[in-house]
């Protein structure tokens, strides 16, 4: 094989495996509430305040709670919401971000979820959450502690709304910790294609590039 035609192949595999990695991506942004007003940001990890929506990337709703590691350390990174706001609200409170799908494809939500401080008996919380064809209930909260929730949807629009609301109020609070979240397109065949991290891919390039490099030392 000459080293033309073999950096052509290496040049096509990278490419495929970076398509591959991208249409395996998060489509949901800031799904773990890092990004934030900095100019209204949280006193400290230890502590919480609440948001306009259009002060925290990605998510629409009346308020958004966030909360550093007051109660319970943060699930991914150093901040977490809280489904229900500080303010006056009359209805159950809802958060949502709307996202671009492909018809047909099939896609994994996943979350982490946590009661609100209290006790175990005394913070009742349920909330729901809802996708396209996809709607849950969820009312196993654990004070202090992380559950997770997987299941998958398959898309039947160009675009989806992910929406998160609270059911049960108990103790004047909704509760209902959020954090972590995601949706990612799975494959539709026998089994889905393992993605590498950046790091390897950057690696690879490097290694490959060098037996290149290395080939035309030779000639």
């Amino acid at each position: 094989m000459s080293i033309k035609v073999l950096r052509n192949v290496v040049l096509a595999s990278i490419v495929s495996v970076f398509c591959a990695a991208t249409a395996n991506a998060n489509l949901i942004v800031n799904g773990s509430f890092e990004e934030f007003d900095i100019d209204s940001a949280l006193g400290g990890k230890n502590s919480w305040k609440f948001y306009d929506s259009a002060d925290v990337n990605g998510w629409d709703g009346s308020n958004i709670e966030l909360w550093g590691t007051l109660g319970i350390d943060s699930y991914e990174g150093d901040y977490h919401a809280e489904l229900n706001a500080a303010g006056r609200n009359s209805g159950a409170w809802s958060i949502s971000q709307t996202f671009a799908t492909e018809v047909g494809q099939t896609y994994e939500l996943f979350f982490a979820y946590s009661a609100r401080l209290g006790s175990d008996t005394a913070s009742i919380e349920s909330f729901s959450v809802s996708v396209d064809n996809l709607t849950s209930v969820l009312d196993d909260h654990i004070v202090g502690e992380w559950s997770i929730f997987t299941n998958s949807f398959v898309a039947d629009d160009e675009f989806a709304t992910l929406t998160f609301t609270s059911i049960s109020q108990q103790r004047n609070t909704y509760g209902n910790f959020l954090d972590d979240i995601s949706v990612v397109a799975v494959s539709n065949g026998p089994a889905a294609f393992a993605v590498p991290e950046p790091g390897s891919l950057a690696l690879f390039g490097l290694s490959v590039f060098g037996l290149v490099a290395a080939r035309r030392k030779m000639k």
